[in-house]
């Protein structure tokens, strides 16, 4: 078994349709996968769609994204109802959320001089879900920016001159939401966040696990967060990250070495047609 739960399609801010994710993870020798999109579960239903042909099972899956008292952190979602009505119903909210976000955006940027159109923004998000990976591509396209990274870093990280704060959907809240549809709710990639936040706090909210093995950790950065996994009795999760080979996170699905023990356990537990148990 060889399983990767981090990864983006086109429902969100990633380059491949879910069919093209399962037809990548097979050829990388994948046997279980998780798409998590930004507040989006609407790969699933494809990707559950390929399952057969490509060997390849396919879990629930969603990366919310979220901003309150602990920061900008983001939670991931697995083995989840995907038809929860708490769960369609917050990511039609975020939907629609990101839509006005994503406005305001624009405009603050066209204010600084950067004259791009929202509407040339949203056309790329083919799924619907609109982030800010869409407004720094159309930056580029524009010559503003060498690069989507750079687009990105200069002017739509948190804190940089053209971000926005949007509405508040804590840690708390996300976690609360995953687990009233059914799933574990983890920490995503702990090591790359560029503020301070605490992990206990964070742990004392609900969370099931943390996403230890991660494409943009360092070797003393899965070092660390394992050992906290282990002083909070978290679990541990593995994810690529994947956005696509031209992307700002290229690494592949399954290029990420983890202990299979640390993972497959929990994993088998929320495999379609076993029972689900935190």
């Amino acid at each position: 078994m060889k399983v990767d739960l981090h990864m983006h399609s086109v429902f969100s801010d990633g380059e491949r349709t879910p069919r093209g994710l399962m037809d990548l993870a097979a050829i990388q020798g994948l046997t279980c996968i998780a798409i998590t999109d930004h507040d989006s579960v609407g790969a699933y239903t494809e990707a559950k769609a390929h399952e057969e042909r490509t060997g390849v099972r396919v879990i629930p899956g969603i990366e919310l994204n979220t901003y309150g008292p602990n920061g900008e952190l983001h939670i991931l979602g697995y083995g989840f109802d995907p038809d929860h009505p708490l769960m369609k119903a917050h990511c039609e909210w975020r939907r629609q959320e990101r839509e006005s976000w994503s406005r305001k955006i624009v405009r603050r940027l066209n204010r600084m001089g950067y004259d791009i159109r929202w509407e040339d923004c949203r056309s790329k998000a083919e799924g619907g879900v609109i982030v800010r990976t869409h407004i720094a591509k159309v930056l580029v396209e524009h010559r503003y920016f060498h690069d989507v990274e750079e687009a990105f870093d200069r002017l739509l990280a948190s804190g940089s001159p053209g971000y926005f704060e949007r509405e508040t959907f804590s840690s708390a809240e996300a976690i609360a939401l995953i687990h009233e549809c059914g799933g574990f709710a983890f920490l995503a990639h702990p090591g790359i966040y560029r503020f301070g936040f605490s992990i206990d706090r964070v742990a004392d909210e609900g969370l099931d696990g943390i996403e230890v093995y991660y494409s943009g950790h360092s070797e003393l950065e899965t070092v660390q967060w394992w050992a906290e996994s282990e002083r909070l009795g978290l679990l541990k999760s593995v994810g690529s990250d994947f956005h696509g080979e031209a992307s700002r996170n290229p690494q592949l699905p399954g290029s990420v070495d983890y202990d299979q023990e640390d993972v497959h356990g929990w994993i088998k537990q929320i495999l379609p047609g076993e029972e689900v148990a935190r």
